[in-house]
C-alpha cells in the first residue's frame, strides 16, 4: 500500500510539473512563431501597400535621421530578404525586383511565381517563402519572403525545448524519487503502529480467549446443555474468527501471505471447497451449481487458494436472494478463470470500488445476523495477489459475480 501511495505521488507530481513545462514551452514556441509569422505579413503587406515603389531596406547601423523617415516618399524600414513580381492582367511580367535576392536565380524566382499564381490562397507558403498575392490596377502584385533564417531558428527553439523538456523530465524524476520517500515516511510509520497493534492485540487476545473457552467447557460439563453456555461459546467462535483474519491481514501487511506455491491442481482445490458449502446451500433453499472444468493445474498454494473459493463461496451464500442460486464455475485456457455469482439484489458502482475493503458490508444487519465482520473479501483479494492473480466483482441488476483471473496454467 505504501509502495502504491509512493508511485501514485511521484506519478501525479511528474504529470503536474511536465503539464507545466509543456505549457510553458509550447507557448514560448507558439508566440515566437506568430510573432515572426505577423512580422513578415506585415512586411508583405507594407510592401503591396506602396506597390514596391518606395520600399529601400537600410541594416543594423544605419543612421538615426533613415529610420525616423517614416511616412516620406522612400519610406525606410527594416526588412528581409524578400522580391516582388508584378504581373498584368495576360499573366506576363511586368517587373520583378529581387535585389535582395543576389543569390537567387531568374528560373528559381519563376518557379515561386508560377506556384503562387496556381495556389487559390491570396497569401500562404511556398517553400521556404511566404507570399501575398493582390490584385492591382495593371494586374497582380506577388511578394515573396524569405524565413530561412526564421524557420531555422524556430527549429533550433523547439529542439532546445525537447532536449529541456528531458533534462527536466530526468531531473524531476529524481527529485520525487527522493523528496516521496519523505512525504510517505510519516504515512509509512502510522501504518507500522497500526499494523504492530493488530498484530499485539490479536496475540494478546489469545490468550483470553483460550481461558474463557476452556472454562466455558468445563461449565457446560458440570451444569449440562444451557443456553447462556452456548452463547458463550458462540461468541467466543466468533471472536476467535476475527482474530484469525486479523492476524492473516496483518501477515499479508508486513510483506504477504505465508504461503508454499507450487504444481496444485486447481480444479480438485475448488471441487473441494465446493463441496463443503452443499449442504448448507441445501438447508439455506438455494440452487447450487458446480461446473468445474477438469486437469486444471496452477502454481500456487492449495491451502489458501481453498481459502479463497471457501470465502466468496460463503459471502455468494450469505448475500443470494431466498430461493436463489450460487453458480461456482471454473474455466481452463490460457489464463483460468473462477467465477462464483449469486442472485440477488445486485450491487452499485459504489459500492464496487469499496467492497475489498475492510470491514466494509454492503448489508451491515445481513453480515451481522451470519456473524461476518466484513474482512472475507480483504483476505481474499490478499491470497489473489500473493498467487499474482486479479480479482474484480461485476454486479447486474439481479445477480453479482466475483472472478478471479489467474495468471497462467
Amino acid at each position: 500500500m505504501i509502495k502504491r501511495l509512493r508511485l501514485k505521488i511521484i506519478i501525479i507530481t511528474l504529470l503536474v510539473l511536465l503539464a507545466m513545462f509543456v505549457s510553458v514551452v509550447a507557448s514560448l514556441n507558439i508566440f515566437m512563431w506568430s510573432t515572426s509569422r505577423r512580422a513578415s505579413d506585415a512586411l508583405l503587406s507594407r510592401i503591396v501597400e506602396m506597390d514596391g515603389m518606395h520600399v529601400v531596406v537600410f541594416r543594423q547601423g544605419s543612421p538615426p535621421e533613415e529610420r525616423n523617415n517614416r511616412g516620406a516618399p522612400g519610406e525606410l524600414f527594416r526588412a528581409g530578404r524578400f522580391f516582388y513580381v508584378k504581373l498584368d492582367h495576360a499573366g506576363k511580367t511586368i517587373e520583378i525586383r529581387r535585389e535582395m535576392m543576389f543569390d537567387f536565380s531568374q528560373e528559381e524566382a519563376d518557379e515561386l511565381v508560377r506556384q503562387a499564381t496556381t495556389k487559390r490562397a491570396a497569401k500562404g507558403n511556398v517553400g521556404s517563402f511566404q507570399y501575398l498575392r493582390a490584385e492591382k490596377e495593371y494586374g497582380t502584385m506577388i511578394v515573396f519572403v524569405q524565413r530561412n533564417i526564421e524557420n531555422n531558428l524556430l527549429r533550433q527553439l523547439i529542439t532546445v525545448s525537447l532536449w529541456a523538456a528531458g533534462g527536466t523530465c530526468v531531473a524531476l524524476l529524481l527529485f520525487t524519487l527522493f523528496f516521496s520517500q519523505w512525504a510517505v515516511a510519516p504515512v509509512q510509520a502510522a501504518f507500522d503502529k497500526q499494523r504492530r497493534f493488530i498484530s499485539d492485540a490479536s496475540h494478546e487476545l489469545k490468550t483470553p480467549l483460550t481461558i474463557l473457552n476452556a472454562n466455558a467447557d468445563l461449565l457446560r460439563q458440570e451444569i449440562g446443555e444451557n443456553s447462556r453456555v452456548e452463547a458463550i461459546q458462540g461468541q467466543s467462535e466468533r471472536l476467535r474468527r476475527l482474530i484469525h483474519d486479523l492476524l492473516t491481514l496483518a501477515r499479508a501487511d508486513e510483506g504477504g501471505l505465508q504461503t508454499v506455491h507450487s504444481r496444485m491442481d486447481l480444479s480438485q482445490t475448488v471441487l473441494s471447497a465446493a463441496l463443503a458449502f452443499e449442504s448448507r446451500a441445501f438447508e439455506e433453499g438455494r440452487t447450487y451449481e458446480v461446473e468445474v472444468d477438469e486437469t486444471i493445474s496452477v502454481t500456487g498454494d492449495a491451502e489458501q487458494l481453498k481459502r479463497l473459493v471457501s470465502i466468496l463461496i460463503d459471502n455468494a451464500l450469505v448475500h443470494s436472494n431466498e430461493g436463489g442460486t450460487v453458480r461456482v464455475r471454473l474455466e481452463g485456457g490460457e489464463k483460468p478463470v473462477l467465477s462464483v455469482a449469486n442472485t440477488g439484489d445486485g450491487i452499485t458502482e459504489s459500492e464496487r470500488e469499496k467492497i475489498f475493503e475492510r470491514f466494509y458490508r454492503t448489508d451491515a444487519s445481513r453480515a451481522r445476523a451470519t456473524g461476518g465482520y466484513g474482512l472475507g473479501l480483504a483476505i481474499a483479494k490478499s491470497i489473489a495477489e500473493a498467487h499474482r492473480a486479479t480479482i474484480a466483482v461485476e454486479g447486474q441488476a439481479a445477480e453479482v459475480r466475483f472472478t478471479v483471473c489467474f495468471r497462467g496454467a
